[in-house]
C-alpha cells in the first residue's frame, strides 16, 4: 500500500457527489431500524425479525450499494477524468495501487455499512442479543467479498457501474436466491451465513454455507480481485486511457 495513494483516494472519494448516496444508505437503514423498533411487540420473535431485516436490507442492499459507489468512484471516475495517468506514470506497483484503493473502499464499506448494521441491530433488539454482533461480522465478510468483486469489474469493464449493478441484481439478488448451490459463490450468502451462525435467532433456519468457508471465501475473493485488477492495470498504457 502507498500512503500517497491512500491520501489521494480519500480526497477523491469524499470530494465527489456520489458520496452522498453512500452516506444516504446507512441513514435510511437506521431510520428503518427505528421504525422496526417502534412497532416491535417485545416478543421472542423480535430477534428473528431484526436479523431478517438486517440480512435482507443491510447485506442485500446497503452493503453492495456502498461498496459499488466507493469502488466505482475511486477507480472508474479516475479513468474517466484521466487522473489515473498520474499514478501510471509513477514507479509504483500496479497491484499496490489497486490494493491501496481497495483498503479505502473496504474501510468505507465497514464504516458506512457493517458498523451501521451493528448500530441498527442495537436499536432494534439492544446489545444483549447476538443479532447486532452477527450483523457487524456478517457485514464485514460481505463487504470484503464485494470489494474484491467490484474492484476487478471496475478495471475490466468499459461500463463498470452498469457491470457492477448487473452483477449485484442478477447474480447476487436473483440467481443466488433461486438456486441453492450458487450460494457457495455468493458474497451476499457468505455474509448472511455469518449472521445466522452468530445471531442464532429462533426459527432462523440453516445457514447456506459453513462459517469458516464464508470467511475464507470472502478473503480469497478480495485477494484474487486485487491481483486481477492490478494485472489489468499493469497491461494498460497511457494512450489507452
Amino acid at each position: 500500500m502507498n500512503p500517497t495513494i491512500l491520501r489521494l483516494g480519500l480526497r477523491s472519494l469524499f470530494g465527489r457527489a456520489r458520496v452522498w448516496l453512500m452516506i444516504a444508505m446507512p441513514v435510511i437503514l437506521l431510520a428503518l431500524a427505528a421504525v422496526v423498533r417502534a412497532v416491535s411487540t417485545g416478543s421472542s420473535d423480535d430477534d428473528y425479525s431484526a436479523e431478517n431485516f438486517l440480512r435482507v436490507f443491510g447485506i442485500g442492499i446497503v452493503l453492495p450499494v456502498v461498496a459499488l459507489v466507493a469502488t466505482t468512484t475511486l477507480i472508474n471516475s479516475e479513468f474517466d477524468d484521466g487522473s489515473i495517468i498520474y499514478l501510471l506514470t509513477k514507479p509504483i506497483s500496479r497491484v499496490a495501487i489497486i490494493a491501496s484503493k481497495a483498503v479505502i473502499v473496504l474501510a468505507a464499506g465497514i464504516v458506512f455499512g457493517a458498523v451501521m448494521m451493528f448500530v441498527a441491530g442495537v436499536i432494534m433488539v439492544g446489545g444483549s442479543s447476538n443479532v447486532a454482533l452477527g450483523a457487524l461480522l456478517g457485514g464485514v465478510v460481505s463487504t470484503i467479498a464485494y470489494v474484491g468483486i467490484f474492484t476487478v469489474l471496475a478495471t475490466t469493464m468499459k461500463r463498470s457501474v452498469v457491470g457492477c449493478l448487473l452483477f449485484w441484481l442478477i447474480w447476487e439478488s436473483t440467481i443466488s436466491s433461486l438456486f441453492s448451490p450458487v450460494k457457495w459463490l455468493s458474497a451476499r450468502a457468505w455474509g448472511n451465513a455469518v449472521v445466522q451462525h452468530i445471531a442464532t435467532a429462533p426459527d432462523d433456519g440453516k445457514p447456506a454455507v459453513p462459517l469458516a468457508y464464508a470467511v475464507i471465501a470472502a478473503v480469497i475473493a478480495l485477494a484474487v480481485g486485487v491481483v486481477l485488477a492490478g494485472q489489468r492495470l499493469a497491461s494498460m498504457t497511457i494512450s489507452e486511457e
